[in-house]
């Protein structure tokens, strides 16, 4: 009996103890509840907050979505809980971000990404999803956050089609455009650049410019390089480019410093303008002409008629016994008196005005005609002439003008030889065009004279007056022709054009 009385209270203490272990555990959880509702509830107001769009889903349908959610997608909470997922995704992307949600919901890892989010009123717009994997009363579910892009996309849209409209201006420009780096390396040309220098895109890209050869003068790069580097940018400095084919082209420049894909490059403008500068030029030795011509139109005439007398009286005192002693200096005076008649003769020729006779004629003909003549003034200087001459229709010319422009391109050519050497007279069409072209093996014409050789009076020879080139011209200008000059260290060749009407 007092067995039983003594572990009574001890049974009951236990008991007590126990009770108030269980209590402490309630009391434990029920804080922790407490603790976990609050921050339920601070994230919830955080993600209230919160710029970006942030959902649960579980299965095919929301089991929350945060107050921004509902504010750009004009649902209310409760028609977002009760709405299939799919329907706020746009069609175009609707199978994709299906794929990738439920790849998410098997524990997959997927980066981030971006999709098309639709409205209540069926507008749309770009966000940036990105999600993570969580459990939902022991079931699989998403939570995710989508980030409003679309300021961006239209930003990158803006860029593309900008970029587009830069593509096709550069590629249709009549203008050259290179895109190189600061050491010359060639990155991008456009059509107007492969047509002019006869390059294709494929031989550029990825060659830097001493590799091409491009610029004639080396010193026209640096000093553009050093101008875009001080300046920022270049405005027509002319310069001279060399195609594909050794032909030298003139053109204006003009740079500007560009980023393409974070890289500082130089962008490059040529404006061709070796036509016009060629016009130029011609316009200029016409005028030339024209001021000569109108000086040998006043003037020439007046020297005459002194020097005809002169010439007269010496003829008539070679007659007189008592002069004969006299008569070598009489004849190296009318020798030259003569000549300076030839030289006032082709000072007229320069005359804008001087009257000429056209009529139909073969230029053919013509240097066939004179050809017995020139072979045997080649043949005395032991050179050859070779006559390759096409057919050719008939053109207004003044025959006698012809053949001194013939004459005087080709006595040129063989003047500019060593023997052993040819000069070939050709004659051919092209288009509305007949050419007369004379060519010579010489060592051809300096380039720094290349631009005086038309002007009146400038001559390289010891005897020369410095007019025969420019009475060909003024012949040519006579007969609405024009004469170009292509000149190597191979030769020369005179080509005279002739419209045909």
């Amino acid at each position: 009996m007092k067995q039983v009385i003594n572990t009574a209270p001890t049974e009951i203490e236990a008991l007590q103890q126990e009770i108030n272990r269980l209590e402490n555990i309630i009391d434990y959880y029920k804080q922790q509840e407490k603790t976990a509702w609050r921050s339920w509830t601070t994230l919830r107001q955080i993600a209230d907050y919160a710029p970006a769009l942030i959902y649960i889903l579980q299965g095919n349908y929301f089991v929350y979505v945060n107050s921004t959610f509902e504010n750009i997608t004009g649902y209310s909470v409760v028609e977002c809980l009760n709405t299939e997922f799919w329907n706020f995704i746009h069609p175009d992307y609707r199978e994709m971000t299906r794929n990738r949600n439920m790849a998410r919901l098997r524990g997959e890892y997927i980066p981030p990404y971006e999709t098309r989010i639709l409205t209540k009123s069926g507008t749309s717009y770009w966000g940036y999803l990105s999600s993570d994997l969580i459990y939902l009363d022991g079931q699989p579910a998403a939570i995710g956050i989508i980030q409003d892009i679309s300021e961006r996309k239209k930003a990158e849209e803006a860029l593309l089609a900008s970029e587009a409209k830069f593509a096709k201006t550069f590629a249709a420009s009549p203008n050259i455009m290179i895109i190189s780096t600061f050491d010359g390396l060639y990155l991008d040309v456009n059509e107007c650049f492969t047509l002019i220098t006869s390059y294709s895109r494929s031989e550029v890209i990825g060659k830097t410019a001493d590799e091409l050869n491009l610029w004639v003068d080396p010193d026209d790069r640096k000093l553009m390089q050093k101008l875009v580097l001080i300046n920022g940018s270049v405005r027509n400095l002319e310069i001279k480019i060399r195609t594909k084919f050794g032909k030298e082209r003139i053109a204006l420049l003009s740079s500007e410093i560009i980023e393409l894909d974070g890289q500082h490059c130089i962008i490059n403008i040529m404006n061709d303008i070796t036509e016009h500068k060629r016009m130029s030029n011609q316009i200029a030795r016409l005028d030339q002409l024209n001021m000569v011509g109108e000086i040998a139109a006043s003037l020439g005439h007046e020297m005459r008629n002194p020097m005809t007398s002169v010439r007269g009286f010496l003829q008539m005192f070679m007659t007189e016994e008592l002069l004969t002693p006299y008569h070598e200096y009489f004849d190296l005076m009318i020798e030259e008196l003569d000549r300076a008649n030839q030289i006032i003769s082709e000072f007229l020729s320069l005359a804008k005005n001087k009257t000429i006779t056209l009529e139909e004629s073969n230029l053919k003909l013509i240097i066939e005609a004179l050809s017995p003549l020139i072979a045997v003034d080649a043949i005395k200087q032991d050179k050859r002439l070779v006559l390759d001459l096409k057919e050719i229709p008939d053109l207004p010319l003044d025959k006698k003008e012809i053949r001194q422009l013939i004459l005087n391109l080709v006595l040129n050519g063989l003047e500019a030889m060593p023997a052993g050497k040819t000069v070939t007279i050709k004659t051919y069409t092209k288009g509305n065009s007949v050419f007369l072209e004379v060519s010579d093996q010489g060592s051809g014409i300096k380039r720094e004279i290349m631009d005086k050789i038309d002007t009146p009076f400038f001559t390289t020879k010891e005897n020369g007056t410095g007019l025969g080139l420019p009475v060909c011209h003024s012949i040519a200008m006579r007969h609405n022709a024009t004469i170009d000059v292509k000149s190597s260290s191979e030769g020369t060749s005179f080509v005279v054009c002739f419209k045909v009407k």
